[in-house]
């Protein structure tokens, strides 16, 4: 009997931690963009990373360390494994249905780690211990020059082509 009582409690605690988590974990609704949707080979991407506060209440985010937001890129490169963090805990406080911003760059530093190729890329925001956003898409294009470079190279192609099927 006495060990079906101590069961019960341990399950009790278990609970009570889970869905403590739980809460932590929507207290706020995390959001991420990008400064613009379309980059240039090797130009820096400036993210923002948001969190909204639904509750009719303010909230007080606790972090263990300074470091708050962090990004993941193409779900490869973890901002928060590159930068490092001061070791005292921080606070954020943020009004009922409003939002704090923070604002984090893949830039030079981080193209040399992780660096962004043409092509779609993807980048999702978190607020550290308190959730992640949802993917969002943004495009790495060739320089101008290199684009006409090679829009004046087929186009060339194009004419040879033209010319020598009407010497035949």
């Amino acid at each position: 009997m006495e060990t079906n009582k101590r069961v019960i409690r341990i399950m009790a605690v278990v609970l009570v931690l889970a869905f403590a988590g739980m809460a932590k974990a929507t207290i706020v609704e995390v959001g991420v963009a990008t400064d613009k949707p379309t980059y240039l080979l090797d130009e820096g991407v400036t993210v923002f990373v948001t969190a909204y506060n639904p509750n009719p209440e303010p909230v007080t985010l606790t972090f263990s360390t300074s470091m708050q937001a962090s990004y993941l890129m193409d779900a490869i490169y973890d901002w928060k494994e590159h930068h490092g963090a001061y070791l005292w805990a921080t606070e954020q406080e943020i009004q009922p249905f409003d939002t704090h911003t923070w604002t984090l760059t893949h830039g030079a530093e981080e193209m040399e780690t992780y660096p962004l190729t043409v092509g779609t890329h993807t980048v999702v925001g978190e607020v550290i211990g308190y959730g992640q956003s949802a993917p969002v898409e943004f495009e790495v294009i060739p320089e101008p020059t290199i684009f006409l470079f090679l829009v004046m190279g087929i186009a060339g192609i194009r004419a040879k082509h033209r010319n020598k099927s009407h010497q035949l």
